[in-house]
């Protein structure tokens, strides 16, 4: 399986203003007990499952603060005879006078967690949980076609097929030597211009370095994660600072968007 990663941190701050909606119970067996949190005091909700000993009798509406999140692939009751998986977040859920804080630094939260088809930001995460983006080694460029509601290829008016993105497949280099382990393949899909500007000069073998890294829970038979670049890098040309850091205010700035 192509982008399995076991789990990414969650900056909770970045998904917006919790309050406590009320208690759940989810899971495959409905055995799971989790918080439901209204997000900037819209009827959006996000459900956590939340450290033990929380409290779930505090009054609705009360402010809550996430601290050391994660989503991880979960099993819910719809899904379980097809094998689908869901994203699930767990984390600590405090009242907002709380001291404590995450245990990893805010700048770690170097990529956007979104949703799979608009791709809007909905909190930060850590890139590093899935893989080290400075350990791809290039094997691969395919297109993606765009699909119409009969799910055949859509094409344009010169009956071409249009491209929806490319992925690019990779290898993790510290990894290659594992060769029964698919689940060491990396995919990362780029914007179909964007990508034809980078494929010119690819060859196998490159190292690139993905830029403004974006992350969808897919939770299929191919792959838990959807992950997406705002373009590529060589790893011998070392990005400048200056469009690291214009790339790290954009990544930031979507981020923000989720927080309304």
């Amino acid at each position: 399986m192509v982008n399995k990663f076991s789990s990414l941190s969650l900056q909770g701050k970045s998904i917006g203003k919790l309050t406590f909606a009320g208690r759940n119970l989810v899971g495959a067996n409905a055995d799971v007990t989790v918080a439901m949190l209204n997000v900037n005091n819209t009827l959006n909700t996000e459900n956590v499952t939340p450290q033990a000993g929380f409290d779930f009798s505090i009054a609705f509406g009360t402010p809550l603060k996430l601290i050391d999140a994660k989503i991880t692939a979960g099993t819910a009751r719809s899904n379980q005879r097809s094998g689908a998986r869901v994203a699930t977040k767990t984390g600590t859920l405090l009242p907002m006078s709380d001291a404590k804080t995450d245990s990893l630094p805010e700048e770690e939260y170097d990529a956007v967690f979104v949703s799979g088809k608009d791709k809007t930001p909905h909190g930060r995460v850590r890139s590093p949980d899935a893989f080290d983006s400075h350990d791809l080694v290039l094997f691969r460029v395919t297109p993606n076609y765009k699909t119409d509601n009969r799910g055949e290829v859509a094409r344009d008016d010169y009956d071409e097929p249009i491209i929806s993105n490319y992925q690019f497949n990779f290898i993790q280099q510290s990894k290659s030597g594992d060769v029964g382990n698919d689940d060491n393949i990396v995919r990362i899909l780029v914007d179909p211009a964007e990508s034809e500007r980078l494929q010119a000069g690819l060859k196998p073998g490159d190292k690139l370095v993905p830029q403004g890294l974006k992350f969808a829970f897919a939770g299929n038979d191919a792959t838990d994660w959807t992950v997406y670049a705002d373009t590529l890098v060589a790893l011998d040309e070392k990005a400048t600072e200056k469009p690291a850091s214009n790339q790290n205010k954009a990544t930031t700035n979507q981020a923000d968007k989720a927080k309304g």
